[in-house]
């Protein structure tokens, strides 16, 4: 795609998760995919502009099981407003579809999935030649306090799932980051992560 800025660093990007989280049943109502790009897009101060977008694929901006039409589609909505995709977010937690990271391993199993499908969706995009650049994000969908019950063996326990989910993003040819923001569990364990770079 022809339109696509070639990559410069530092790429400034938006983030489009602001339009869906704590959105939606009892606040106020999701923003659309294209009213996000579309601001994005006209937003400019002293002439810096932003270069692309960080998505989150989960609905109803990304589906999940998108086809790959669909993402010819996305590829084309974002070109065409002269955007470039850079991070995704892998859609984890339970209310998304995943499960947590130091959970069963029914949850751990769900988690899982969620990353092979968006380092699917990420790979895709790249291939579309939308995405030069960027990683898989994710983070232990896991509360501080249930982290809290059991700090030393939560946190193996995510770095183990975080090790199986570094193979995953390999064998697409992706990136993981791990998030440590303090709302996510073991984010103080920072150094019980493994490295996620298949460089």
């Amino acid at each position: 795609m022809s339109s696509v800025p070639q990559h410069k660093l530092p790429a400034l990007h938006n983030a489009m998760w602001p339009g869906l989280v704590g959105k939606g049943p009892g606040g106020e109502p999701p923003i659309d995919l294209d009213t996000m790009l579309d601001v994005t897009a006209a937003a400019a101060v002293d002439g810096v502009r932003f270069d692309g977008v960080d998505l989150f694929l989960f609905a109803p901006h990304i589906e999940i099981d998108s086809s790959d039409d669909d993402l010819k589609q996305l590829a084309h909505r974002i070109a065409s407003r002269n955007l470039t995709v850079g991070s995704v977010v892998a859609p984890v937690w339970p209310p998304t579809g995943g499960g947590s990271a130091m959970g069963t391993d029914d949850e751990r199993t769900r988690f899982l999935t969620q990353v092979r499908k968006a380092c699917g969706i990420a790979r895709k995009l790249r291939e579309l030649g939308i995405r030069r650049y960027g990683i898989v994000r994710i983070d232990s969908a896991s509360s501080p306090a249930e982290w809290a019950k059991d700090p030393a063996g939560n946190t193996k326990r995510i770095a183990g799932t975080f090790r199986e989910a570094c193979s995953i993003a390999e064998d697409y040819g992706e990136r993981l980051a791990a998030e440590g923001e303090i709302c996510w569990g073991a984010c103080i364990a920072g150094n019980a992560w493994p490295s996620c770079s298949n460089s």
